[in-house]
Parts: structure tokens; sequence; C-alpha cells
């Protein structure tokens, strides 16, 4: 099947809008050759940021939990030699933006949820926008500020210099992480949007 017949098939399934949100540009960086047309890749990543603008999703509840949506750009961008803080920070500001115009298009009679943009620290290939329905696996995620996984007196939004638009708060922890060889490194997840 061609792209175009997958594309046909999901303009006949979903709205269009639904399409473009549906269909995934994440890559693998399976060599470290180099990854070329860098500002195209990024005017696309600002483009999905702005398919979120007047979109929310219908149908949630409280049972879902949650949904979300991958950082979808190639790994090289964020992660390995080739990820500047540059790339990250305009990487990261894109994944905020597009939780702000998800967070600004909820109804006013959606279902109590939460909306968060979640940036990880060094793999932010992991990172995503998420809607959390079940405000208790919210809370799982993201602990309460007095918690001792949250990390204080520091902020990843004036390290990287992001423009947060108001009404949206951060929340950085961090945590160890074991890898498949069983070596342990440290991690941070910082949640930009609706932290309680």
């Amino acid at each position: 099947m061609s792209f175009r017949a997958t594309l046909g098939n999901l303009r006949a399934e979903f709205p269009l809008q639904d399409a473009i949100l549906v269909m995934s540009f994440r890559r693998l960086a399976l060599s470290n050759k180099k990854v070329r047309n860098i500002p195209r890749r990024l005017r696309a990543l600002a483009n999905w940021a702005a398919d979120f603008e007047g979109h929310f999703p219908a149908g949630l509840t409280q049972e879902s939990r949650y949904c979300n949506w991958k950082i979808p750009i190639h790994m090289s961008l964020v992660e390995g030699k080739q990820a500047t803080a540059e790339l990250k920070r305009q990487c990261a500001q894109h994944m905020v933006d597009a939780a702000q115009h998800l967070r600004l298009s909820r109804p006013a009679g959606a279902i109590d949820c939460r909306v968060v943009a979640a940036i990880c620290v060094p793999c932010m290939f992991s990172s995503e926008i998420c809607i959390y329905t079940d405000l208790e696996y919210h809370r799982g995620h993201i602990p309460l500020a007095d918690s001792e996984e949250v990390e204080t007196g520091r902020s990843l939004a004036q390290e990287w210099g992001f423009v947060l638009p108001p009404g949206m708060g951060e929340r950085g922890l961090r945590y160890k992480v074991e890898n498949w060889e069983g070596q342990i490194h440290e991690e941070e997840r910082w949640y930009f949007g609706e932290v309680d």
C-alpha cells in the first residue's frame, strides 16, 4: 500500500485535522549520519504544534485515564552529538506551545482533565503531550510540589529560555532509572501545563 493510499484511508476515516494528528513523523536514529534539512524539520514541528489550535479530542472518558502524542521529530535533533542546546530548546518550546493550544481548545463542557507537556532530559525523544482524564493517575505521574522527587530551586524554562504562556505551571522531577544492562543513571522529567 502506498503512502498516498494510506493517507487517503486516513482522510476517509477521520477529518483532515485528526489525520494530521494521527500521522507520526517520529524517526529513530539508526546511524550517525548527519541530519539534513533541520530548518524544514523545525518548521514541521511548529506546524504540528499549531495543528492543536482549536482541536480537542472528543470522547475522552475517565476510564481512558490519559491520551498522549509523542514528539514527532527525528531522534538526532534532540539526542546524540548533533543535538545542540538550541535545537533542544526550540523543540521543547514547540511542545509547550502545543500543550497550550490544546489546553485553550478544551470545550467548557469537556471532562475534567489536565493537559501537560512532558519534557524528558536527557532522553528528550521520550517527550510527549498528555491529557490526563483520571486525576489520581495524573497525581501518580506528577507528584505534589512538596514531594521529595520534585526538583526545587530550578526552572528548566529559565535555564532554556522558554516563553511560558500565562496560566501554565512548571514542575520538574529527578529520578533514577535502571537500563537494560543494569546501569543506573539519573533523568529529569519536566511538566509544563496544569500541574496542580
